[in-house]
């Protein structure tokens, strides 16, 4: 309750030009609850476009508040690439989910991204959920320090935990410290 963040100030605001800049980037093909499409973003007139949707999410930030729809997806079962549907039995594991959310959420989503970049900063050694980032390169600074130590003559214990679930599962009170620490604009 008592959570000083940084001042808002214009340097906050969204412009036309960040909101242009996600729009054309978008390639969604299927339309949310809302049945609007990236497409209809992309070819709707820029002028009026840009203006309406820096205005709502500037007023969405200014409130603090997100819209109750913005929160609302529905998931599409999709079958993973590794499994054939002429191999087996198929099973519900062989399927994951995709949630599809309303385009606007998603460019609010991306334009918040965009705007905070500099806040979102991580370790190098984190390798999930970040721009140009893989599990190949998580791999290869995991074989580089092995083979390091090898070298050394040292010898290499190894534990491996899946954290597949992790976010599902973990305290997003803690996570909210931790962009408090941060000094995250509310």
């Amino acid at each position: 309750m008592n959570y000083c963040c940084q001042l808002y100030n214009r340097d906050h605001e969204f412009d036309a030009e960040l909101v242009e800049t996600v729009v054309a980037k978008k390639t969604d093909k299927a339309a949310g609850l809302d049945c609007t499409t990236a497409e209809q973003l992309q070819y709707s007139n820029p002028g009026i476009r840009s203006y309406r949707v820096c205005y709502q999410f500037n007023i969405i930030v200014k409130l603090g508040h997100v819209p109750h729809s913005f929160g609302k997806s529905y998931t599409v079962p999709v079958l993973k690439t590794r499994n054939s549907i002429h191999s087996k039995t198929i099973t519900a594991d062989d399927f994951r989910g995709i949630s599809i959310s309303p385009v606007v959420s998603k460019v609010l989503e991306h334009c918040i991204l965009e705007r905070y970049e500099s806040l979102f900063v991580t370790s190098d050694n984190q390798f999930g959920f970040k721009k140009s980032s893989s599990c190949a390169h998580a791999i290869y600074t995991f074989r580089c320090v092995t083979d390091h130590y090898i070298a050394s003559g040292s010898t290499v214990n190894v534990c491996a935990i899946d954290l597949s679930k992790a976010f599902d599962k973990m305290n997003h009170h803690g996570l909210f410290i931790k962009l408090m620490e941060r000094r995250i604009p509310n």
